[in-house]
């Protein structure tokens, strides 16, 4: 193989693919790249032998051929020269990266254990922008759990309908939902399908994305997803099993509710929390009554109280919520003001926009003593 290329391009595609690499690799394909020749360059692929990435890069080839790497270390390498960089191996033996007056030698990996890339037979293909799929990802992933004994719960569920996309996670104390409004067709038969992607390559994929309007397509077989865009592909094993009926946990009624401005109350949530974090229980205390939102917490090291004004319909209420949690949610809302709907001091609060269904969150309260 004898390929040429320019570094800052190789670097974009290494960036795309090292997100397969696994933290602990247990056989030698774990640690390596594949760089193999195609008439539209230069194609990277990285697996862990069930997830893989592939990105193709423009290159100049001289002779076909491929070669295993050291991931890392081309990686590491390559980031550190500029320009045109050329790469060839020697005998099946090593490569040798050539940049200006650099000159590298590097010992190629035994290829013959690098799996195969399977191939996606589609059920369903959506595609998304990208901008709006990373949005959508980026405010709910914090509510997955990562907890391995609930496998299902560390999955991102995706529902797609034929004018929406709905993502889901939920880890037991907290819900995040988002829809993305777009219209493709459905199998035939088929009103909803329901996929579990692998959670922490959902949220690998969405900080791989640009904020534009390009899509992202997403092929789903029943065991099996493909994530493409721009010259990168995402290959991965879906969660298998049922996820938990969520919509049986979101309360259809409610009996106080309240619309605060979005940056008032993220803004007094800020400020509360760095009490509440100085106690035991990481507790904040809302009380809502008279068009007044009050938040409080209480520490050795000191107490805070904070008023906002709302708009506030219901009983008058006294509620608690671990800081994280609250702060959570609050912080990934991007519309200008939010509802809040409650019923009891021991039940959950249901956060929404004040118009529209764009998302949901859930929170579940903490049990407090008055």
């Amino acid at each position: 193989m004898q390929v040429s290329f320019n570094a800052s391009d190789f670097n974009h595609g290494m960036g795309m693919v090292i997100h397969a690499l696994p933290a602990r690799p247990t056989r030698p394909f774990q640690e390596g790249v594949l760089l193999e020749t195609l008439e539209e360059g230069l194609q990277l692929t990285v697996t862990d032998g069930e997830q893989a990435i592939q990105s193709l890069i423009p290159a100049e080839v001289r002779e076909e051929g491929s070669a295993l790497l050291p991931a890392r270390l081309l990686g590491e390498l390559i980031r550190n020269l500029e320009g045109n960089v050329e790469l060839e191996t020697e005998n099946n033996e090593r490569a040798v990266v050539k940049n200006m007056g650099s000159k590298t030698r590097l010992v190629l990996i035994a290829a013959e254990g690098f799996p195969d890339i399977m191939k996606v037979e589609p059920e369903s293909v959506t595609r998304i922008s990208q901008q709006k799929f990373k949005n959508a990802v980026k405010s709910i992933i914090f509510a997955i759990s990562t907890d391995e004994t609930r496998r299902i719960l560390t999955g991102c569920l995706m529902e797609t309908s034929k004018d929406e996309v709905r993502f889901t996670c939920l880890d037991g104390y907290r819900l995040a939902m988002q829809r993305v409004y777009c219209e493709h067709e459905m199998p035939k038969g088929k009103e909803i399908l329901s996929y579990i992607l692998p959670g922490s390559l959902t949220s690998s994929i969405s900080r791989m994305l640009s904020d534009s309007e390009q899509p992202i397509t997403l092929t789903m077989s029943k065991t099996h997803m493909l994530a493409e865009f721009d010259r990168t592909r995402v290959f991965s094993p879906l969660i298998l099993g049922e996820y938990i009926n969520y919509r049986q946990i979101l309360p259809t009624s409610w009996t106080t509710a309240i619309r605060a401005d979005r940056q008032a109350i993220s803004a007094a949530i800020l400020r509360a929390s760095l009490i509440a974090r100085e106690g035991s229980n990481n507790l904040l205390r809302l009380k809502i009554e008279d068009q007044t939102l009050t938040i409080s917490a209480n520490a050795e090291k000191g107490a805070a109280t904070e008023q906002i004004s709302i708009d506030f319909d219901g009983s008058p209420l006294s509620i608690a919520f671990n800081a994280n949690y609250l702060s959570d949610v609050i912080k990934n809302i991007d519309t200008p003001d939010l509802s809040m709907r409650f019923n009891t001091n021991v039940s959950p609060c249901v956060v929404s926009p004040v118009s529209g269904n764009q998302y949901t969150y859930l929170i579940l309260p903490v049990r407090v003593s008055d």
